[in-house]
């Protein structure tokens, strides 16, 4: 796990909060993360960051979307309206990779954890169930094809 070097940024955002559908329970649970409290923070892919608190409390920060380069971070900070970045805020993760200026990503969904490998857990079931949805999909169009092709036959004759 990397020391944390944090830069805190208050600033107004415009952009909306965005429910991940997975985490609904999760979003209805306002769950904050004061950035003065923070003592450690590992990337842990490009979408996602595990956070330490010094009371021993443990997070998993979800991005929007994926951000290149985070799990090679060397400083991460936080920016928003207030002084703690809340689940469903405007929250910003700000930071800095080796030889690369500052990036920034929104948060899209703080987890409460018990642990890294926990936050690891929930990140491959969801990946799971992202492939096993394409995969479903897959299957579904190749099933409409085949309708229709049967469709397309059936008034040929």
């Amino acid at each position: 796990m990397k020391t944390t070097t944090l830069i805190f940024l208050s600033a107004a955002l415009s952009v909306p909060a965005i429910a991940d559908e997975h985490s609904a329970e999760d979003a209805k649970e306002k769950i904050c993360i004061s950035s003065n409290l923070v003592r450690n923070f590992d990337g842990l892919d490009d979408q996602h960051v595990f956070v330490e608190e010094r009371s021993k409390q443990y997070y998993l920060l979800t991005m929007q979307f994926r951000c290149n380069g985070l799990r090679h971070a060397q400083a991460i900070g936080f920016k928003d309206t207030t002084s703690r970045i809340c689940n469903g805020g405007f929250g910003e993760v700000v930071f800095r990779e080796r030889g690369i200026g500052p990036n920034r990503c929104r948060i899209d969904m703080i987890e409460r954890v018990e642990n890294k490998d926990e936050a690891r857990a929930i990140i491959e079931e969801r990946e799971q169930w992202k492939k096993e949805q394409k995969e479903r999909e897959k299957a579904e169009k190749k099933k409409q094809k085949e309708l229709e092709k049967a469709a397309k036959e059936a008034a040929e004759e």
